[in-house]
C-alpha cells in the first residue's frame, strides 16, 4: 500500500515538474504542433525530469552498493568519504591544471571519489570493532582529516602570518 502512494506522489509531481521553469508553458501550448513552448517541453523539460529521475535512481543503488560492501545500514557515499574526495580531486584539478575544463574536474573528481572511497573500504577492513555508528563516523573524519589537511593550505589562516600582514 504505501509503495503504491509513493509511486503516486512521484508521478503527480513529476509531471508537476513538468510545466514548472522560466517559461509558462500550459496544456493548451502543448497542443499546438508548431509552438515555442511545444519546443521547450520536449528539448528542456522531458529531459531534465529524465535526467533527475536517472540520477536518483543511481545514487539510491551507489548507497546500497556502499551499505551492502560495508554491511552497515548507516553508510552512504557522503558519510564513506566519498564526497569529500570527489571535492578535493576538484581542488587538485584546480591546483595543478591552470586552465581547468569542466570535463578534467569531473574526471579529477571520479579517480578521487574512487581512490577515496578504496581508503575507506581498506580501513574498514582493518578495524576491528565495527560498531553501526563507528563505521560511518571513520569515514567523516578520515576524509574530513585529509581534505582539511589539503584545504588548510590555501586559506588565509593556513598561509601563515607573512601573507596576513600583506
Amino acid at each position: 500500500m504505501r509503495l503504491w502512494i509513493l509511486i503516486i506522489v512521484t508521478i503527480i509531481l513529476s509531471v508537476i515538474s513538468l510545466f514548472l521553469g522560466a517559461i509558462d508553458i500550459s496544456l493548451n501550448d502543448l497542443l499546438d504542433l508548431d509552438s515555442d513552448e511545444l519546443q521547450i517541453f520536449l528539448i528542456s523539460r522531458v529531459p531534465r525530469l529524465l535526467a533527475i529521475i536517472m540520477a536518483g535512481a543511481g545514487m539510491s543503488i551507489a548507497g546500497l552498493i556502499m551499505q551492502s560492501l560495508s554491511r552497515n545500514k548507516f553508510v552512504s557515499p557522503t558519510t564513506a568519504g566519498t564526497l569529500d574526495a570527489a571535492r578535493l580531486g576538484i581542488m587538485m584539478s584546480m591546483l595543478f591544471i591552470t586552465n581547468v575544463t569542466y570535463t578534467q574536474q569531473v574526471i579529477f573528481s571520479f579517480a578521487f571519489s574512487l581512490i577515496g572511497t578504496f581508503l575507506f573500504m581498506q580501513i574498514l577492513d582493518r578495524i576491528k570493532f565495527k560498531d553501526v555508528i563507528f563505521v560511518p563516523l571513520i569515514g567523516i573524519n578520515v576524509m574530513g582529516i585529509i581534505f582539511y589537511i589539503y584545504a588548510n593550505k590555501f586559506t588565509v589562516a593556513g598561509m601563515g602570518e607573512d601573507f596576513a600582514k600583506t
